[in-house]
């Protein structure tokens, strides 16, 4: 089943519903706006991630969603077979990357250095 916004319920959440369809319009993508969603396990964070990239695509943005256990482990791949900054470049061409489950599961420490490097350097494209 597709995860869209319609399908989700805000009834008895504290998650501000206005600010989320504001969000899935894509308003934070022209100023290039980072965004987090934090809340416990649960509490529909990936659904909307997901509902909210599946529209911005839908609209014309390109985008990618990555679990980040995941997005580390192909970082830490490509690095060990000499390729590292590969994935770098093809995700600076996006207008959206959505990490979901950052800090559920724990990875090692060159691995999060490696995060953190692709994060800066998404970072200083996005301030230019």
């Amino acid at each position: 089943m597709v995860k869209d916004l319609e399908r989700f319920s805000f009834e008895g959440t504290p998650i501000n519903e206005e600010m989320i369809r504001s969000l899935h319009d894509g308003s934070f993508l022209p100023p290039r706006r980072n965004i987090v969603l934090v809340g416990g396990t649960g509490t529909g964070k990936t659904h909307l991630a997901i509902a909210i990239t599946a529209n911005v695509v839908r609209r014309g943005a390109r985008a990618r969603y990555f679990n980040t256990v995941d997005l580390v482990t192909r970082l830490e791949e490509e690095t060990r077979i000499g390729k590292g900054g590969t994935l770098a470049a093809q995700l600076s061409r996006l207008d959206l990357i959505v990490l979901d489950e950052l800090g559920y599961l724990p990875f090692a420490r060159s691995g999060g250095q490696l995060l953190f490097h692709l994060i800066s350097k998404l970072e200083t494209r996005k301030n230019r």
